[in-house]
């Protein structure tokens, strides 16, 4: 399957037609904008989609996802019982989930870095185009 996106009216200097260019543009940029050591982006079986770091290391925090998620008797993740300095949120794509994921040790830049990167991995999903 080759993934393309629409092109319109862009402003943006780097971009790219391969949707998983894209988000990784995306990622990057947002990252270094928003002042976040790193976002991946892992489909809901951990496997990577996208990231803003080197491919080993997202492998590994893609793989790691969702056993993350998973929830203890007490309701909470691994992410909250260990303190780890990451977030994960789910973003719906044609009713499959993606798990994008932040890691920093400030949580307020943490938040605010995986609610923009957010918009623009849903922006970019929206205009994925099969060819």
């Amino acid at each position: 399957m080759n993934l393309t996106l629409r092109s319109r009216g862009e402003r943006r200097r780097k971009r790219s037609e391969r949707a998983e260019e894209a988000l990784a543009l995306w990622l990057r940029s947002t990252a270094q904008r928003m002042r976040v050591p790193c976002f991946v982006l892992a489909d809901d079986a951990g496997l990577l989609v996208a990231s803003s770091l080197d491919e080993e290391r997202s492998e590994e925090l893609a793989a790691l996802a969702p056993l993350l998620l998973r929830r203890d008797a007490q309701g909470r993740t691994a992410v909250e019982r260990h303190g780890v300095p990451m977030a994960i949120h789910i973003v719906d794509h044609e009713g499959s989930a993606l798990l994008l994921i932040a890691v920093s040790g400030d949580v307020a830049r943490r938040e605010r870095g995986l609610a923009a990167a957010r918009l623009g991995v849903r922006r970019i999903l929206r205009e994925l185009v099969q060819v």
